[in-house]
């Protein structure tokens, strides 16, 4: 939920005279931080299986986060309404001696960014600029994103044509070397009416190189390789009694290739149980065998109790098949105790007690890193405990 606040503002931008205007300040945003530790002493380590493109989520992160959301409405014309966005964010993962004081969290400006919303003459949508999240388009339990363009642009967002609701968008990041950059050209056309309960949408990303010859070093950067992205995105709604969506995506970048497969499902079980399952089969083909294959599926349980009591369960396995060396495996299991500010799976805010078990094989064991390597290096198996506590508002 949004709380919006007037503010009065002082706008003195002709000889420092101005009019006193009221501003709707609008105020959202997500947090979640924890702490613990793992069994055989020590802090909580999470795990993940190399080669993975994500890991299952509950009782499994080892950081902690806030993006606080400031979205200003500062005008109204002809129908439409103009705001400026801003989200500082803050974001420290667990670390070594070391790195991990306080004064070592990293802060930026998530996203920063004005917009015109509502324009009649682009069909209802909305113009931007700036720095912000876009294109995100994520899977719940392990919080993957299946298309993502985070970063630095412009566009026109969710024209609606009535067949569909079509975006464009120029993205490249200014922080990269004045004579070398990359560009992408996202499109996104989304709410295709496909079937009765169902809809269809379409991401399609090209992207490419800009560079110059550095007239201080007479060095040209190294040519990059073209990319192009397809995904497809189809929605049901009621199949067996829940919501799922089903995906196929494509992607290229000079002699690389991602092909991925991914199903989600969600439902509720009698009155008080929310199921999630995830399935995905993603193949990498790279060159000198330099690609994997990874298979995924895992699900969560989310049931009401009594009060703001609720019990979690979820299991995930991940494998792994690189196209060179033995097939690296991984399965995890967290069990959770939270109290939660509503009835209803994914009530939030929500404090959670969770015990987190994992296993792998050999091969998996030799590519452990980091934090799991330095506890559980030499085993195959390990279990962690921790309190963590989340929310969105």
């Amino acid at each position: 939920m949004k709380n919006k606040t007037p503010l009065i503002a002082a706008l003195a931008l002709a000889g420092l005279a101005g009019s006193v205007q009221a501003v709707e300040l609008s105020y959202s945003g997500y947090m979640r931080a924890g702490t613990g530790v793992n069994a055989r002493g020590g802090t909580q380590v999470c795990y993940g299986l190399a080669g993975a493109d994500t890991k299952w989520r509950l009782g499994n992160e080892c950081d902690y986060v806030i993006e606080p959301n400031f979205v200003a409405k500062l005008a109204e014309y002809e129908g439409s309404s103009w705001h400026v966005h801003v989200m500082p964010s803050v974001y420290h993962a667990w670390g070594p001696a070391g790195s991990n004081e306080p004064d070592t969290l990293t802060t930026r400006f998530g996203q920063i960014y004005a917009y015109g919303d509502k324009i009649s003459q682009l069909a209802g949508g909305k113009v931007w600029a700036g720095r912000r999240f876009y294109n995100r388009l994520q899977l719940g339990i392990n919080d993957q994103f299946l298309e993502n363009n985070d970063g630095n642009g412009a566009g026109i967002e969710d024209m609606n044509f009535g067949m569909a609701k079509v975006s464009v968008a120029f993205m490249m990041d200014p922080n990269n070397s004045a004579n070398e950059n990359r560009f992408a050209l996202p499109i996104r056309a989304t709410g295709i009416k496909t079937l009765p309960n169902g809809e269809l949408s379409v991401y399609l990303t090209p992207s490419a190189q800009l560079k110059s010859t550095n007239q201080v070093t007479g060095v040209e950067p190294a040519k990059q390789p073209k990319g192009i992205a397809l995904g497809l995105y189809q929605t049901f709604n009621g199949a067996l009694g829940g919501n799922w969506i089903v995906g196929f995506k494509h992607d290229k970048t000079g002699d690389v290739k991602n092909t991925r497969l991914v199903t989600q499902y969600g439902t509720t079980i009698g009155a008080a149980t929310g199921l999630d399952v995830i399935a995905q089969y993603r193949v990498n083909d790279a060159p000198a065998n330099g690609g994997n294959k990874w298979f995924s599926l895992g699900a969560r349980t989310d049931t009401h109790l009594s009060g703001p009591f609720r019990f979690l369960f979820e299991a995930g396995h991940d494998q792994v098949k690189p196209d060179a060396g033995d097939t690296r495996n991984m399965t995890k299991f967290t069990a959770a105790l939270a109290a939660s500010a509503g009835k209803e799976p994914g009530s939030r805010p929500t404090v959670r007690l969770f015990v987190t078990h994992a296993v792998w094989n050999e091969a998996a064991r030799l590519t452990l890193g980091g934090r799991t390597q330095e506890v559980f290096g030499d085993k195959k198996a390990g279990t962690s405990l921790g309190i963590q506590a989340e929310t969105w508002w």
